[in-house]
């Protein structure tokens, strides 16, 4: 209870702040008169999406209320209404028309299946939204963070300057200042209540000390429904509905605004939840949590809140300090009430210069860091050529919005937003999830085998494919690859299903993944490879159910299921690492290649044998070297050390050669071999070799000769396993 209730005020907090910001600037296009009403539209979404939530929804830690995008979309629509009608009570019932809407369209997503595609939304495009949004607000907002200490805007402060005050720029420079502290330098949830604790402080001090010289606009209106305030609500919706009827372009205008909401209120959502579930490990409920969010966004509309949705922000602002159940948010609904009690008196004398301040600060941080790196290389053909086809697209959807945002307004911007989120989703749907079928792949485990092995191994992969998935894989585009891999894979023995490029699969894909391989691949050896925990995938739960189900092995890593599925195809008697006799070691390894039989005696009574338990080091990394080894049984592996973890270099199959660079070049080892199993092996020491150089010249040329060669043989396997990583 006591970490919940921590979780639950500890948004309240911030969100009480958020509420108020993004309030005035969603209304903000009305000028004063509106900002009360923005007041009261963020404070009444900030309750009913808190309480809506604890009441209805099913997901853990998720918190309610407005956010700058929705905020600065129904900025946009205001803008597009006054062009229409002056008439406040007017407005706000359009307004409240297009909101309702908007929760009817979430609705209506959520019978589609339409909140899974929230989850496959391109980075590139919500960049483009967040640089435009950010944009806009801090243009409108400019005059305030440079010391206008009345509502204004760019061109009326242009025409009159009388309104600056030095001091409210002090005021506003101070508050900037905090506030940059706190989400760049030491972020922090609180970050916002700081800023303007900070600003109303240093306000309400050099009002007391300079009354006179220092001008103030302040909210000057307790915050209420404005509908209220309508001398005849009747004859204003008759007016409304004249107003749709016969403004052309208006209803359309409605209608574009009500999607465009609901598509950003449920990919905050979808994001929101998806960041829980992968923090918490459990697994949301889209279809409760979506009709939820319509109702409340229904409710909302109704009392002319703003539309609220759950953001991973706030989510992630109770994840930090332990919260895990719904009863944060009822503390949440708590504690925003009771700050709200206790500050109503006090908001009408809310100086606007400094909320203001905090809002277009806020907005600025919507665009992304690189962002302006990006357009810069963009602008240079040189670096252009080298930037990622995903970089590109970054640049050309944050053009494309801020232009149209320029010469119309943001709604449209924002729409060929979610244009070229279309357009990414039919591209998804036809080229996303799968890179390609390779059968006979060259690809082979970081391993050295002998060489009947080899043999076999090249003619068993002329039956191996080798699938490998990237991208996103859901439900539109896994039917159709489904039925392209039953076709290809049909004369496949083996299937080596390659999941480490891939960021997201859904239900509907691994119920593909599932038939597939009950129908198309029933006798087929299959081994999985999945991402490791540094390459996190969306999904990863559902996939390994399903694997589960289906009896496929799974590896966390390509070589491993190299490995796994070559000794599959040898047979078991390989995968237990047999013993070899000492002469059929030696000849394995190449160095008995092209002796006669006096040469070969010769050759192996310098040999001593030697035993290795498991998980002993045979020599380290950096030791001098002492001499060669032949692997008779057990297995061994070569690994070199890499920043924080170690790497596998090779696996050492009986019959082996171990030890060779060191003995030709006589440098320091390059890498250290451990013991996999208990190992027989045997020890030429450095000594020997050199003596059967010095006394057997045609031997020696020999040897010499075999030890190329298996140079050789190694950098052909080590190019080969270049393909692993590519």
């Amino acid at each position: 209870m006591n970490t919940e209730f921590k979780a639950g005020a500890l948004v309240a907090f911030g969100g009480y702040a958020q509420a108020i910001v993004y309030g005035m600037l969603a209304f903000a296009p009305l000028g004063q008169a509106g900002l009360a009403y923005g007041i009261y539209a963020g404070l009444a979404s900030a309750l009913l999406g808190g309480f809506m939530g604890a009441l209805l929804g099913k997901a853990p830690v998720q918190f309610g209320g407005p956010r700058s995008s929705t905020a600065l979309i129904i900025a946009g629509s205001l803008l597009g209404f006054l062009q229409i009608t002056s008439s406040h009570t007017e407005l706000m019932l359009l307004l409240a028309l297009e909101i309702v809407l908007a929760g009817l369209l979430i609705a209506l997503a959520q019978q589609q299946g339409v909140g899974r595609l929230m989850q496959f939304l391109p980075a590139p495009v919500l960049i483009g939204m967040n640089t435009t949004l950010g944009l806009f607000s801090a243009y409108k907002l400019l005059p305030a963070m440079l010391g206008f200490a009345v509502y204004t805007t760019v061109i009326e402060a242009t025409n009159n300057p009388a309104l600056f005050s030095p001091m409210a720029l002090s005021v506003s420079a101070i508050t900037v200042a905090v506030l940059l502290y706190f989400r760049a330098i030491r972020p922090n949830p609180l970050g916002l209540v700081y800023g303007l604790a900070c600003g109303f402080a240093l306000h309400a001090l050099l009002l007391w000390v300079w009354p006179a010289n220092l001008p103030v606009q302040t909210v000057a209106a307790m915050p209420s429904h404005p509908l209220l305030q309508a001398p005849s609500l009747a004859g204003s919706l008759q007016q409304v509905f004249a107003l749709l009827l016969g403004t052309p372009g208006l209803l359309l205008q409605v209608l574009v605004g009500a999607a465009v909401l609901a598509l950003l209120v449920v990919l905050e959502s979808m994001q929101s939840l998806l960041q829980v579930d992968q923090t918490l490990g459990t697994r949301h409920n889209t279809r409760q949590e979506l009709n939820t969010l319509a109702l409340t966004n229904v409710l909302c509309g109704l009392a002319l809140a703003l539309p609220s949705s759950n953001y991973f922000s706030r989510s992630n602002a109770g994840l930090g300090v332990g919260a895990q159940s719904r009863q944060s948010e009822a503390w949440y609904v708590g504690v925003l009430t009771l700050l709200l009690l206790l500050t109503w008196p006090i908001l009408a004398q809310l100086p606007l210069h400094i909320l203001a301040t905090a809002v277009a600060v806020s907005s600025l941080f919507l665009i992304q860091g690189n962002t302006l790196h990006l357009i810069k290389r963009f602008a240079t053909s040189g670096t252009r050529r080298q930037m990622a086809p995903t970089e590109r697209f970054t640049v050309w959807v944050v053009l494309s919005m801020v232009f149209v945002t320029g010469i119309s307004n943001l709604l449209v911007g924002t729409l060929v937003g979610v244009l070229f989120v279309a357009a990414y989703f039919l591209q998804q749907q036809s080229g996303s999830g799968l890179r390609s079928i390779e059968f006979k792949p060259a690809a082979r485990s970081r391993s050295m085998r002998p060489r009947a092995h080899r043999q076999q191994l090249d003619t068993a992969f002329e039956h191996l494919a080798w699938v490998r998935f990237e991208g996103s894989l859901f439900f539109g585009n896994a039917p159709a690859i489904a039925i392209r891999l039953h076709d290809e894979l049909a004369p496949a023995k083996s299937a080596l299903l390659d999941f480490t490029h891939l960021r997201y699969i859904d239900d509907t894909a691994c119920d593909c993944i599932e038939r597939l391989v009950k129908q198309g691949l029933p006798n087929t050896h299959t081994v999985a490879v999945l991402p490791t925990q540094e390459l996190a995938m969306g999904g990863e739960s559902l996939l390994r159910s399903c694997l589960e189900r289906l009896g496929i092995a799974t590896q966390g890593h390509i070589d491993d299921a190299f490995w796994h599925i070559e000794n599959n195809l040898l047979g078991q008697a390989v995968s237990e690492n047999t013993a070899c006799t000492a002469d059929t070691a030696l000849r394995d390894s190449h160095l008995c290649d092209h002796m006669n039989p006096a040469q070969i005696t010769v050759f192996t009574r310098h040999w001593k044998a030697k035993s290795l338990p498991a998980g002993q080091a045979l020599f380290n990394e950096g030791a001098e070297p002492c001499g060669l080894y032949v692997l008779l049984q057990g297995q061994l592996s070569a690994w070199h050390h890499t920043g924080h973890s170690n790497e596998r270099l090779m696996r050492f199959c009986p019959g082996s050669m171990v030890g060779e660079m060191a003995l030709i070049d006589r440098k320091p080892r390059s890498a250290t071999v451990r013991a996999d199993s208990t190992c027989t092996l045997l020890f030429l020491p450095t000594a020997q070799f050199d003596q059967l150089l010095e006394h057997q010249p045609e031997l020696s040329q020999i040897l010499q000769n075999n030890l190329a060669r298996e140079l050789a043989l190694r950098i052909r396997l080590a190019n080969q396993s270049l393909s692993l990583l590519q």
